[in-house]
């Protein structure tokens, strides 16, 4: 309260002595709280920080170590210690000083006394580093010491609500701490429209929050650091518009392609191409077509290919309806070691290695390979052996080898459950990682066995979308249903490769794909064969109705004949009879008596 109060007081009463008297307390006034005004004023926080004096705790010991003992001793050298009477510049001198010394038995006792020493301090220097063995047994060197294992780095959640999944992760190419997620919900019909559209950038370092934001007009289902500079990245949206963002300039993206002269149906993958000016990329989308883009200019695509293999092809015919007939992309992939090659999975269950150098499609799709009966979810080269790819789709995980078109090389078993996605290590060429849609994670060695994964870890409860392999080969994220993404450290056991690991699989690779091949060559030998077999069954039959046709011709023809010669012998019989043509009264009786005659039962049997 606020109150103006005059005191008075005397002059004289100034400066006396202040006498104090002991008394109880006095209650004045007693002002009881409202419960009202007390929620008003006090709120609980939730958390609540607080500090304690709690130290860290420290422990001192002491320990008596063998004291080391010094001692001076010198030694006199003439011409770098050898004898007064050897030559140093003499070589046949220095050779013959030697072999009298070697067969001297105090120099194979002395050395033979060194030589233990010295083994002593070699193996305590050897103990010095756990796990670098400077002096290893040629016949340990095969034995596998590690065991297969992991750690969680960290998770990083979607910070909008609700939560969305996650489609798609990208690494940053100079600073491997640094991850692009981007969210998406691809059910048909079935996102909010409400939901947030952004994407995050997160720092491994402090993956609590964002690190940088992406904003986009529509939710963004692949998002990719450039390869040459890091501070750039290209996106595909559910609409089938491509943009560009630079995070030095601000969230918004820097430039966006029209709707019309976009893909029709969401941008499934993006991959940058490498290139003179690094700004250009390429798209695919279950639209059935490939564009390929330029960051400077995304107006419209440089160039657009039709996935439609049909070889009746109409140049007047509209272009609709060779969308109609074209493959929906549902995965790509792109190696910087081959420039101008790419390859595409299709919703059909194809493959397609394309090249863009050609001019028309059947030149710039150089083959086709039928891997799936359904969506092949992911395809990627080997790092190491370009020639093999790995495809997954169908609840099975396939390698196969560009000379052999019509069967895989090698496969894994069916699992119970759907596979999402896969990755090849890029440090150690024979393990690969594939993603469950049960929350499952499993790391494959195929040196080591085809049929299960050497590791299984159950990173979420829910299903897994992608995956993404750092370019170190120990790190991996993985991104699941939730908005969450782990990151996934594997031990040396997946990283490291060892000595002969590259020629090991290297002759798996060309021992499979012969294999392959000659089983090839069997299957079209017999194919062959029965095409021959049914053409010579259809030749032999014509033949055999070709003859008999004859048959019937040639008898036709000789009955013929024959009746022909009978009337003219009974004609012949007639005229030269003239006694017998006088009596007859009627001169048409001579061809009832032909009649007759041909009607004779015993000259029918003759004919």
């Amino acid at each position: 309260m606020n109150a103006n109060y005059t005191y008075s007081k005397l002059r004289r009463e100034y400066g006396r002595q202040c006498s104090f008297v002991k008394s109880g307390p006095t209650v004045l006034a007693n002002v009881t709280p409202e419960p009202g005004t007390e929620e008003q004023l006090w709120s609980p926080e939730n958390p609540v920080d607080k500090s304690t004096n709690k130290g860290n705790d420290w422990s001192e010991h002491e320990a008596n170590t063998v004291r080391v003992e010094y001692a001076e001793r010198g030694i006199f050298h003439t011409e770098g210690g050898w004898p007064k009477d050897i030559n140093l510049d003499d070589p046949e001198q220095v050779v013959r000083f030697r072999k009298k010394a070697e067969k001297d038995e105090t120099y194979l006792q002395a050395v033979m006394q060194m030589s233990s020493l010295a083994e002593h301090y070699i193996n305590q220097n050897n103990s010095i580093d756990i796990y670098q063995p400077y002096f290893t047994d040629p016949s340990c060197q095969k034995m596998q010491t590690l065991a297969p294992s992991f750690r969680t780095v960290a998770v990083m959640s979607d910070p909008r609500e609700p939560t969305r999944p996650v489609q798609n992760i990208s690494w940053s190419p100079d600073q491997g701490t640094l991850v692009a997620v981007s969210y998406a919900d691809m059910r048909f019909q079935m996102a909010d429209p409400d939901t947030s559209c952004d994407s995050f950038i997160f720092d491994l370092e402090d993956s609590t929050a964002p690190y940088f934001t992406i904003e986009s007009p529509h939710p963004i289902v692949t998002l990719e650091f450039n390869h040459r500079d890091a501070q750039c990245l290209a996106g595909g949206l559910m609409s089938g518009q491509v943009a560009f963002w630079d995070i030095r300039k601000s969230s918004t993206n820097v430039a966006i392609s029209n709707i019309r002269d976009g893909h029709r149906d969401p941008v499934r993958s993006l991959h940058w191409i490498h290139s003179k000016t690094s700004t250009e990329f390429y798209t695919g989308s279950s639209d059935g077509q490939v564009m390929w883009w330029d960051a400077r200019k995304l107006t419209e695509p440089t160039e657009v290919l039709i996935l439609d293999l049909s070889k009746g092809e109409n140049v007047d015919e509209p272009e609709w309806t060779k969308w109609a007939r074209s493959h929906g992309v549902f995965c790509m992939d792109y190696d910087p070691s081959i420039p101008i090659r790419f390859m595409i999975g299709t919703e059909t269950g194809l493959v397609f290695n394309g090249n863009r150098k050609g001019k028309t499609v059947f030149e710039k799709i150089s083959s086709t390979y039928n891997c799936h009966y359904g969506p092949v979810y992911s395809v990627q080269r080997n790092p190491a052996f370009l020639k093999n790819f790995m495809t997954v789709g169908d609840w099975q995980v396939r390698i196969w080898s560009e000379d052999v078109k019509e069967s895989p090389i090698m496969w894994t078993k069916h699992h119970d459950v759907k596979l999402t996605d896969g990755a090849w290590s890029e440090s150690k060429p024979s393990v690969f990682y594939t993603t469950r849609a049960d929350g499952c994670l499993d790391g494959w060695d195929i040196l080591q066995k085809q049929k299960d994964p050497i590791l299984t870890v159950k990173v979420a409860d829910k299903g897994l979308n992608c995956i993404r392999c750092h370019e170190g080969g120990a790190l991996l994220a993985v991104g699941d249903d939730c908005g969450k993404t782990y990151v996934i450290k594997m031990n040396d056991w997946f990283v490291t490769a060892g000595k002969n690991d590259k020629a090991l699989l290297t002759a798996m690779f060309d021992r499979e794909t012969r294999r392959e091949k000659i089983i090839e060559a069997k299957q079209r030998e017999l194919k062959l064969k029965t095409k021959t077999s049914a053409k010579a069954d259809i030749t032999t039959t014509k033949d055999k109705h070709a003859q008999l046709v004859e048959t019937e011709i040639r008898m036709v023809q000789e009955a013929e004949k024959e009746f022909m010669e009978l009337i003219d012998m009974i004609k012949k019989q007639s005229s030269n009879d003239s006694d017998n043509t006088d009596e007859l009264e009627n001169p048409n009786e001579v061809e009832d008596s032909c009649s007759n005659e041909l009607n004779d039962p015993k000259i029918i049997d003759q004919k």
